[in-house]
């Protein structure tokens, strides 16, 4: 690794469990026991360090559901087993999204398109997949399908923030919300995977300290 993608790797591990404003780049460099010269001639200020290091969370998140799904049966089953992964961090997604919308409001919007664009191609790419092997009928628009579980996931995040509820509630109803969402998509085949894959899948989502 180079010293950037070394730097990025640690920098993105204080951020997500420490706090994207709570993290100084005096904090960074003395982890790495390095300057904070160097911190800012590689990347020029805090916000691109920033971008950079949530940036790569999110990559490796993509990283690590491709190869959990390697050893999955079907294409339903690999959706499920994704889903499930982005459930399990959608805690940690929602602090480091309100945070950065207050405290970084650039970084906010730039990690914002990455995001859509990563979890839409994916989104993309399974419904067409679970179509085109008869666990989803014919009727079910990908387009559609993506509007309706972002907007489902995004709207329970913002009544959570209003609420006294935590963390594990958070997760019960985004769980729910989409599992049910998808099982009404589903081919009578479709709906004996998702019976047999709940409990497997979604009955004991871990945190993200024990994944």
């Amino acid at each position: 690794m180079t010293q950037r993608e070394i730097i990025i790797e640690c920098a993105s591990k204080m951020f997500v469990t420490q706090g994207v404003k709570a993290v100084r780049m005096d904090d960074i460099a003395q982890a790495l026991s390095i300057s904070k010269r160097t911190l800012y001639e590689l990347f020029g200020d805090k916000e691109e360090l920033l971008y950079q290091s949530l940036l790569h969370f999110l990559v490796e998140g993509q990283r690590r559901r491709n190869e959990q799904s390697r050893s999955v049966e079907n294409s339903l089953e690999v959706m499920l087993l994704c889903l499930r992964d982005m459930i399990a961090y959608a805690p940690v997604s929602s602090r480091i999204r309100t945070n950065l919308k207050r405290f970084y409001p650039s970084v906010f919007e730039r990690l914002e398109n990455d995001a859509h664009a990563n979890s839409q191609s994916d989104l993309r790419h399974w419904v067409k997949d679970c179509v085109a092997s008869g666990y989803f009928t014919t009727t079910a628009d990908s387009e559609l399908v993506i509007r309706v579980l972002q907007d489902s996931v995004q709207g329970i995040m913002l009544v959570d923030k209003l609420d006294t509820a935590d963390s594990v509630h958070l997760v019960s109803r985004i769980t729910y919300a989409i599992v049910i969402f998808i099982r009404g998509l589903c081919t009578i085949s479709g709906i004996e995977v998702i019976d047999r894959c709940f409990d497997k899948y979604f009955g004991n989502i871990p945190s993200i300290d024990t994944l």
